[in-house]
Order: structure tokens, then sequence, then C-alpha cells
């Protein structure tokens, strides 16, 4: 897989957590974007689960790791 295949399809992935079931998705800045379907609320974490911005406070540090670590082996492409 050519690297910027690689980054187009890391910057899309994205996890249910299967306890929560809160959707954690990598952004296109690195960050981590938790959504919690049952209350609306979103929020921005850094890959070690510290809060950036949003409603929601509280991410779980080993999903946020898992989703989040990957765009910093892989930094995305940027924009024209």
């Amino acid at each position: 897989m050519s690297a910027d295949r690689e980054n187009r399809v890391s910057a899309g992935k994205e996890v249910v957590h299967p306890l929560t079931k809160q959707v954690y998705r990598l952004t296109s800045e690195g960050l981590v974007e938790v959504y919690d379907p049952a209350t609306g609320l979103r929020g921005l974490f850094d890959e070690r689960a510290q809060w950036q911005s949003g409603e929601l406070r509280h991410a779980d540090m080993q999903v946020a790791g898992w989703v989040g670590r990957l765009a910093k082996r892989n930094p995305l492409p940027q924009e024209p």
C-alpha cells in the first residue's frame, strides 16, 4: 500500500467502543473525535485521551491511543 493511500485510509479510521458504543474517529488534524450517540455529545482528544475541546470531557485512553497514534507515524498530506 502506498504511503499516500495509507494516509487517506488512516484519516478515516473509526472505531466503536465495545462497551460505551461511543464512536472514536481520527480527524484530519490528527486528533481523536469522540461522539456519544446516546447523548449527542462530542469531544476532541489527543492520542493520550487528554481533552482538547468539546462537551464530552472523557475518553477511553486505550481506544483513543489506538485511533490517534497512527496519525503521528503517518502524517496526513497537506491540502494544496
